[in-house]
């Protein structure tokens, strides 16, 4: 028997929560200089990362918080020898899980270097998320600053980079030592920069697709186009600046057929007509939406990280689903529900879009693929390739794009030999345990199926999946209950992205 992670009680708060927290995102930028990275942070600090914990973030987006011990302040004022560090992406305390895709992740007692901004919670943030946090690594005996970029994708306005995207190689301390000379004023400590390298440094990549993974290594998908509904997309009426609003709207159309119109998977994205919804990224609204100019670029806590600058470059954009960290099975592997989904546009992107459709189809194309769940792809011609191509060609897919999003979402049964039968569980029976717990207990009838789904409600409120168990189970414990409260359960089978009816209700009352 397996249970999930988050507390019941709070379980009961993931819907609501899940329209108010940030989504898992995926990260558009144009590589910036060095120069204009260290003078936008307000610090940079040499640093050892000591601790590594969830945020206690109760009514805003799941965040990460590390600890971080400063060994060196190279620009500015800090309070004290050790800050905090918040990076957008984790499980909040309701249970609900995010993941930013390209912001940065750290090891506990890994070397750093850190450009930062002062936040108003008294954490700090890493300005222009991936693009100001540097690894410490030892190659060839000798101490380097890295990013990892593997998670995000590069534009330029030449289109894709011959080289595949690349980064520099700095020496660590040398790189520091400028930084600390350009902070006060002083001529430059001497070149650091050793090499070029791939940009994909810290992590690997794989010879074709990848999935969106949040930090437990499932994916994530939308299982409502297994029951045939569509999941629909609005378009918000302010339209992205250097494009006109139909011309908006129009290359958003064009990114959603792309995805739709392969026929090897059940995607199903819907234009919905226009929205003055502006929840996007900080505070969820139900409205799965594109969103322009960013409409939280003066609240420094739920912005796009920084401003956009096509001559300096920054973040261009990023989107992505929420989802429940409860899974479920789908053709044998297990997926984070997505519930909703959002993509916002960074302000100061007026001057990369001005006049090229094509562009933004292939842009919003490779955003949507992120809200269904790919990662990135290997393959330079694939439109989840992690380097824009903007040339010309928009939105398209490749052989490559259709294998990865049939992984998630192909079409057929998830059992093969025709001897799944998912029936609902019978003789359903619940006990309270203690104060704070109930067993259930059923007789499983089903054949072939993937998993039980066991969800619950409290009086006034609406189902919700609590709990998921392996096949063949025939009883649960639910944990983390309120006492003296009626709860009533039900189950039912899953298996092939498909669902048995469900089991006869079960009421409980918790002990005081």
């Amino acid at each position: 028997m397996k249970s999930v992670l988050r507390p019941f009680t709070l379980a009961l708060l993931a819907l609501p929560l899940a329209f108010s927290a940030r989504p898992a995102a995926a990260t558009t930028y144009m590589m910036m200089s060095d120069s204009a990275l260290a003078d936008q942070a307000s610090a940079v600090v040499d640093a050892e990362v000591v601790g590594v914990e969830a945020a206690p973030v109760v009514d805003g987006p799941p965040a990460t918080d590390y600890l971080v011990e400063v060994n060196r302040v190279l620009k500015g004022n800090l309070p004290g020898s050790t800050v905090v560090v918040r990076v957008p992406g984790g499980i909040n305390p309701a249970g609900l899980g995010l993941k930013i895709w390209g912001a940065p992740q750290f090891a506990d007692g890994e070397r750093t270097l850190l450009f930062l901004r002062p936040s108003q919670d008294g954490t700090y943030r890493i300005v222009h998320l991936m693009l100001g946090a540097f690894h410490q690594r030892v190659v060839k005996g000798r101490k380097v600053a890295l990013r990892d970029l593997s998670e995000a994708s590069e534009v330029g306005e030449k289109g894709l980079l011959e080289d595949g995207g690349v980064d520099a190689v700095r020496d660590f301390d040398r790189f520091s030592e400028w930084v600390g000379s350009r902070a006060q004023g002083l001529p430059s400590a001497g070149s650091y920069v050793l090499g070029r390298a791939k940009a994909a440094q810290l992590g690997s990549v794989a010879d074709s697709f990848t999935l969106l993974l949040p930090a437990d290594g499932n994916g994530i998908r939308w299982f409502s186009f297994d029951r045939g509904q569509n999941v629909e997309w609005r378009v918000n009426s302010d339209g992205q600046p250097g494009l006109s609003l139909d011309a908006t709207i129009d290359a958003f159309k064009v990114a959603m057929d792309t995805w739709n119109s392969d026929g090897g998977s059940n995607v199903q994205y819907v234009y919905s007509g226009t929205t003055r919804a502006g929840g996007g990224l900080a505070e969820s609204d139900g409205v799965n939406t594109i969103l322009f100019d960013d409409p939280y670029r003066d609240d420094p806590e739920n912005a796009v990280p920084d401003t956009f600058d096509c001559n300096e470059g920054g973040v261009i954009a990023f989107g992505g689903p929420f989802f429940f960290q409860s899974t479920r099975t789908f053709r044998g592997k297990r997926f984070h529900e997505a519930v909703e989904a959002d993509i916002v546009t960074n302000d100061g992107t007026e001057c990369f879009f001005r006049d090229k459709p094509k562009t933004a189809e292939e842009v919003f194309a490779h955003e949507l693929g992120h809200t269904l769940g790919l990662g990135h792809s290997k393959l330079r011609d694939a439109l989840m390739f992690a380097n824009a191509h903007d040339d010309g060609r928009g939105a398209r897919l490749t052989d490559d794009d259709r294998a990865g999003i049939a992984s998630i979402y192909g079409t057929g049964g998830g059992n093969s030999g025709g001897t799944s039968r998912l029936v609902a569980p019978v003789r359903v029976a619940g006990k309270a345990k203690s104060r704070t717990e109930v067993t259930l207990t059923w007789r499983d009838k089903a054949t072939g199926e993937e998993s039980y789904v066991i969800e619950a409600k409290r009086k006034g409120t609406g189902f919700l999946e609590v709990l998921s168990v392996d096949a063949n189970s025939t009883s649960a414990l639910v944990e983390d209950l309120l006492p003296g409260t009626a709860y009533t359960f039900r189950i039912r089978a899953a298996g092939g992205g498909g669902f048995s009816p469900y089991s006869a209700l079960v009421k409980v009352t918790t002990p005081r």
